[in-house]
C-alpha cells in the first residue's frame, strides 16, 4: 500500500500537469456555491476553503491558492472514482483502512472541538513563564554538541552511561552491548528542550557529554560549543504564549480524551489472548526528555 506522504506528493504533480479551469466538453459550466462537477458529482467552495486550510483566511493569498487547491481536489476525485470502478472500495482493507480514515477524521474534529474550549494565555502568564525560564529566554544558549542517535536501548543501559564521563566510554558501552547507533552533529537550542534538561545542560562544561532519552531512544551528545542568544521583550513574551498555549492543548486532549475513555472501558469487552500480560518485576523506563549528565570530571 501506498504511504500517505507518496499519495500527496503525485497528486500535487498531478496539479502542476492539469491546467486547472479547463472544464470537460458540452454543458454549462458551474456557478455560485459549486466550484466545480466530476461526472456530474460536485465540488463545493466549502471543501475548496478547507483544502485551502490557514490560507483561506488570507484573501490574496487564498486567490492565488485556490486553482491549484481545487485541482487537487478534482484530482483526489478521479483517482478515488477510478478504484471504486475496480472495485477496489468492495475489498476488506478497503473496509478497514476507510474505517480507520473515518474514525481518525472524528478524532481530529473532537480534539479541534476541545481546543476551542482552552481559555487564552494571558500576558501576566507569558510574562511570568518568561522569568521562571531564564534558560529559555535571558539566558538563551545555542549548543554545538557532537551526538549519537540510539534509536532503541535497555533503560538499564542508559542508567549505567550515567557514570561515564566521555563520549568514547559511551561508544565503548554500546559496542559491548551491541546497540545501534548513528553519528552526528547538531546545535542544541535551550529554547526548544525540556526547561528542566535546559537547566542541567546548563551547569555543564565544555567536552561534557549528556544524555537525553525520549522513550526508548536516547540522544548522546558531547557540548562543543556555547552561543548566547537572549530572546527578551515582546518575542519572548510572544514565544512563552505560544508554548503554554501547546502545553496547556496537549494537557485538555489528553486529560477529556482519558476522561473519555475511561468512562467508555465498562463498554469493551477483549479477547483474552489480546489482554496485555505484564511481566513482573519489569523496570520502570526513564524519564522521556530528562537530561543525564555525565560524571562531573
Amino acid at each position: 500500500m501506498m504511504k500517505k506522504s507518496g499519495t500527496i506528493s503525485i497528486l500535487f504533480a498531478c496539479v502542476a500537469l492539469t491546467a486547472c479551469g479547463k472544464g470537460g466538453s458540452g454543458g454549462a459550466a458551474p456557478t455560485g456555491q459549486v466550484a466545480a462537477t466530476v461526472d456530474g458529482k460536485e465540488i463545493t467552495t466549502s471543501e475548496v476553503r478547507l483544502e485551502l486550510g490557514p490560507l483561506a483566511s488570507d484573501p490574496q493569498a487564498s486567490a492565488r491558492a485556490q486553482p491549484a487547491a481545487l485541482q487537487s481536489i478534482v484530482n483526489r476525485k478521479i483517482l478515488a472514482d477510478a478504484a471504486v470502478a475496480r472495485g477496489l472500495d468492495k475489498t476488506p482493507t478497503a473496509a478497514i483502512t476507510l474505517q480507520k480514515a473515518r474514525d481518525l477524521t472524528l478524532i481530529q474534529l473532537l480534539e479541534e472541538n476541545v481546543r476551542s474550549t482552552l481559555p487564552k494565555v494571558s500576558p501576566d502568564e507569558a510574562a511570568a513563564y518568561v522569568r521562571d525560564n531564564p534558560q529559555a529566554f535571558a539566558q538563551r544558549q545555542l549548543i554545538s554538541v557532537d551526538q549519537l542517535i540510539v534509536g532503541s536501548v535497555k533503560p538499564e543501559i542508559v542508567q549505567q552511561m550515567g557514570p561515564l564521563k566521555t563520549m568514547d566510554e559511551i561508544i565503548a558501552l554500546l559496542d559491548k552491548n551491541k546497540v545501534q547507533y548513528r553519528r552526528g552533529a547538531a546545535v542544541i537550542d535551550s529554547l526548544t528542550i525540556p526547561p528542566d534538561a535546559a537547566k542541567q545542560i546548563s551547569n555543564l562544561k565544555i567536552d561534557d557529554v549528556f544524555v537525553l532519552p525520549n522513550g526508548n531512544a536516547v540522544m548522546v551528545a558531547r557540548i562543543r560549543e556555547r552561543q548566547a542568544q537572549p530572546i527578551s521583550g515582546d518575542q519572548a513574551n510572544q514565544i512563552a504564549s505560544q508554548i503554554l498555549t501547546t502545553q496547556r492543548t496537549q494537557n485538555m486532549v489528553r486529560e477529556q480524551f482519558g476522561k473519555i475513555i475511561k468512562e467508555a472501558q465498562s463498554k469493551v469487552k477483549i479477547n483474552e489472548q489480546f489482554q496485555t500480560k505484564t511481566a513482573p518485576g519489569a523496570p520502570a523506563a526513564p524519564a522521556a526528555n530528562a537530561a543525564v549528565p555525565a560524571k562531573e570530571k
